[in-house]
Formats: C-alpha cells, structure tokens, sequence
C-alpha cells in the first residue's frame, strides 16, 4: 500500500540534524522546510516559557540556527550544533536576507459560504489541464516564496526571529520523485543544484507518479491521510490538513484528485473560509484555512477570488506566541508556473500555473 508522507512531527534538535541535509547538499524542499519552521516555533515557546531557573553547568550549551528556507551554508552550520561560537544571536544567514516581518489585519475565517467555495474551486480543479509527463520528463514548478528563520540560544533561552525577503525558487521533479534540480534565489549554487533521493533532502516530498495511486473519493483520501498520519504534527485534525497542503505545493496535482483533496481539506474540523488572503507574488484570493493551536498560527490555502485556481499558500499568527505578535506573516509561497520539462534545470515550452 502506498503511504502518505508524514511531516512536521515533534522533533528535538538531534532529529532536526538529520532532516537537514549534510554539508554541501542544496536547500531543503517546502515541506520540510515548514516541520523545522513549527519547530522553531515550539523551541522558542519551550525556552521562553521555562520558569524553573536550572544550573548554569545543567545547561546544554550549544545554540541552534535555523532558517527556513535556508542556504547551503546556513545548513552545514545549524547540522554543528556544537558547543561552539555560531555567532550573535539573530545573526542573518548568509543568503537568508531579513524584512521586517508583515504584519497585517487578520481576517476572521468562518464556515459560512466553505461548502459552496469548495465547490467552485473543485470544478475549477477538474477543468484545468493536467500536466502530464512524457517517459524521461520532469514536473517543473516556479514559486515565490518567503519563510520565518531564526535562531535559538539554548543556553542562555533567549531567541530571534525573522521573515526572509520573497525571492524566486524554481524545481524539478522527476516523475519517481527520486532525482531532480533546485534553484532558489540567494541560496543554491549558482545554476542550480541536484536533488536525489540517496542525498536525504528529497525522498519524502510526493512524486508524481506517487499521487496518481490515491483514491480520488474525498471521504476515502481524508481517511488514508488520518491513517497513515496517525501520532504526527500537532494532531490528527491539523496534521491532516497540513498534508494536504504538503502534497498540493510543489507537484503536478491530477485535476480529480485536487478536487478530493480540497474537499477533503472542508471537512476536516475547524477548517474555515478566509475571505481575503494574500500570496507572496501579492495576489489577492480567498482561502480555506486552520488554525494551529500549538504554534497559533493558521495556515491558508489560497485561490484566485474569480477563476478559483490555486495560487498558494500562506501562514499568519492569529494569537501571540512568544512575541510574535498577531498579524504576523510568518511563511508566504505564490506558485507562477507548473509545466513539463525536458530535463532538469531547462526551461519547460509553455508553462502554466
């Protein structure tokens, strides 16, 4: 039986080695990307909110830097995580240029109008062509995209944390999901670089092939989701719809099974519709949301307002964690192009979103 990869479990910092990629590997992928994110996220609630004062000399001194995305460099650094001089505390990455994080007016989300939504946006999954790959072709998808980084002193519990500029970020998947290539602005080597599954920053990202063997009845996808990701993430209910996300963001989804999955997603509770929702390229849509009680942040799936095609996916503090103060936008991705391509790294004929 094919599983449904699992993402964005507990980790503690020696499990955050492994899911990085060793020294001179490329940037992880989106999904991973996010699972340290959330890990960031508890670390700083879990040190700020330690109130038992402990010995300096029970101290683990050590820090740990994590930026997501984050570059090659930053990468090697944060796999150290030694007791060692890493720098200031909050310093940037190499690569991992900071904003000053947006803040914007959050939109309160409700059931009201879900259902229908989810319709529109169901057909209009069914109606748009599909990508579909020749022998030897690759998935090719163009994003914008935009991450919360940041840096944890352990041992003194003191923590930063930062919004990275929007850049561009463009892959290639091969249909197996088991080669392919990154570029992503400011971060991989200059032309790109090789994504492997042997390279431990590839293999649990779906493939293409891999999402044509789900079931395309939405009770029976959201089933098989809650199944096989029983015990991760933040709960059933939110690590149910955070993989849905996960296996929608950078693949050549099948028209019936983004519908399935979408209508998967408005039946999972606490899922709502948030009516107004921005992109990293800075489209305005409407979009189905929940909220993340763990972290308070609530992440959004975003559709074009008219056409009620996928344009990305946002995440936005909606109560305040550890300073991170409501309004905040913490991760912000825009798809532009999803098409086939030739070979990875080259540009695909006639792209589409």
């Amino acid at each position: 039986m094919t599983s449904i990869p699992q993402r964005r479990q507990p980790l503690d910092d020696t499990e955050l080695r492994h899911l990085l990629p060793a020294a001179g590997a490329p940037a992880v992928p989106l999904g991973r990307q996010r699972q340290i994110e959330e890990f960031l996220m508890n670390e700083i609630t879990r040190t700020t909110e330690a109130a038992v004062p402990v010995r300096p000399e029970a101290r683990k001194r050590r820090r740990l830097l994590i930026a997501v995305p984050t570059t090659v460099a930053a990468l090697a650094l944060a796999a150290t995580v030694a007791a060692t001089t890493l720098g200031s505390p909050g310093a940037t990455p190499a690569g991992s240029e900071r904003i000053s994080a947006p803040v914007i007016q959050v939109s309160a989300g409700d059931t009201a109008g879900l259902a229908g939504a989810v319709e529109r946006i169901s057909l209009a999954a069914k109606a748009a062509p599909d990508v579909v790959l020749r022998p030897g072709q690759y998935v090719y998808i163009e994003s914008t995209v935009s991450h919360l980084a940041g840096s944890v002193d352990l041992s003194s519990g003191t923590s930063k944390v930062w919004v990275e500029k929007p850049h561009q970020r463009q892959i290639w998947h091969s249909a197996d999901g088991r080669t392919g290539w990154l570029t992503e602005e400011g971060k991989s080597p200059e032309g790109g670089a090789a994504l492997s599954a042997d390279s431990g920053n590839h293999l649990n990202a779906p493939s293409y092939d891999y999402l044509r063997t789900l079931p395309t009845d939405p009770q029976e996808l959201l089933q098989k989701i809650y199944t096989e990701t029983k015990g991760s993430g933040s709960g059933p209910d939110q690590q149910a719809f955070v993989t849905i996300g996960d296996l929608i963001r950078e693949q050549a989804v099948p028209g019936e099974l983004a519908a399935a999955l979408y209508q998967a997603a408005a039946r999972i509770p606490g899922v709502v519709l948030v009516d107004s929702a921005t992109d990293a390229a800075g489209r305005t849509g409407i979009a189905i949301a929940r909220t993340n009680t763990a972290t308070g942040s609530r992440d959004e799936i975003i559709f074009d307002r008219s056409s009620y095609t996928f344009l990305g996916e946002r995440s936005v503090q909606v109560a305040e964690v550890s300073g991170v103060k409501p309004g905040t936008v913490i991760a912000n991705t825009a798809v532009l192009k999803r098409a086939a391509a030739d070979a990875p790294g080259r540009q695909p004929g006639n792209a589409q979103a």
